[in-house]
């Protein structure tokens, strides 16, 4: 019973730390995933512009 009391504070900051852990984790993954979305809608985007500016 003694050995199971001193893994109370370990998991207490086991399950305070992963939801933090996690949240930045995907916070940097969903700005990666925007960042690189933006790169792709710039190029169609350039793509678009040299084509209306050779059709005029």
């Amino acid at each position: 019973m003694e050995v199971f009391t001193a893994f109370i504070p370990i998991l207490t900051l086991l399950f305070t730390l992963a939801p933090l852990v996690f949240a930045v984790w995907f916070a940097l993954r969903f700005l990666k995933i925007q960042t690189e979305q933006n790169a792709i809608l710039k190029k169609i985007s350039d793509k678009m512009d040299t084509k209306n500016n050779h059709a005029s």
